[in-house]
């Protein structure tokens, strides 16, 4: 890699550039705060004989929740209480929707793959006055209600962190009949606010162009009275 790097540098230093008027010879390397960005534009102009390459990379939030997608992929997120009856919450939709400071709920989470095989990494991330609870409420079967929440395919690997519930699937090891998966874990509504209610997302590890994603939305956790 270092080496990669020293010979990507080698050809760009007799490239010739021009930088809103300015000249500008070699490598450029500009980091840009949202602030500089909406002063003007950034005028790049190429004024050598040889071809450059551009790469322009973007971080931050969306200021608008993203909708639903999918590619080789489907995935549902569902909403249970703990007696098993459906719960109306922030659903593939993008709807918003309220909740009680204190409520639980079962979150039911289904994958499907139209392809045999892969290395599936799922990943819901949890809204802010979320956290999880004892996964081994479903893991273990205590939640007689939700017996039914039975997969062909069981995570080769799970991770229950304070931001957001983590699997890994081997769909290689699975075999040609079992495309699909399901997990679910517990969640408490722990801290009153209104909160952004963040896609579930799943995707192949070694084919990122397959992926699905749920609707983003909001949602408010009302105070306990």
């Amino acid at each position: 890699m270092l080496l990669a790097a020293n010979a990507m540098l080698d050809r760009g230093r007799d490239q010739l550039l021009q930088i809103n008027g300015k000249s500008h010879s070699g490598v450029l390397r500009r980091s840009l705060s949202a602030a500089e960005i909406t002063k003007g534009a950034l005028t790049i102009t190429n004024t050598g004989s040889e071809a450059t390459e551009t790469v322009v990379s973007v971080s931050g939030s969306a200021l608008t929740p993203e909708p639903a997608a999918a590619n080789g992929f489907s995935i549902s997120r569902s909403y249970y209480t703990l007696d098993g009856k459906p719960a109306d919450i922030g659903n593939a939709s993008g709807a918003a929707s309220t909740v009680k400071q204190s409520d639980r709920y079962v979150v039911v989470l289904k994958i499907t793959t139209d392809e045999a095989g892969g290395r599936v990494l799922l990943v819901d991330r949890l809204p802010a006055g979320f956290e999880i609870e004892n996964p081994r409420l479903v893991a273990g079967g205590d939640l007689k209600a939700l017996s039914w929440l039975k997969s062909g395919v069981y995570p080769a690997h799970s991770e229950f962190r304070d931001d957001r519930f983590v699997a890994a699937f081997d769909f290689f090891q699975a075999g040609d009949k079992h495309r699909e998966a399901t997990v679910a874990y517990v969640v408490r509504a722990v801290t009153p606010g209104k909160f952004v209610h963040p896609a579930a997302l799943v995707e192949d590890m070694y084919r990122p162009h397959r992926f699905a994603r749920t609707a983003a939305s909001h949602l408010t956790v009302a105070a306990a009275k």
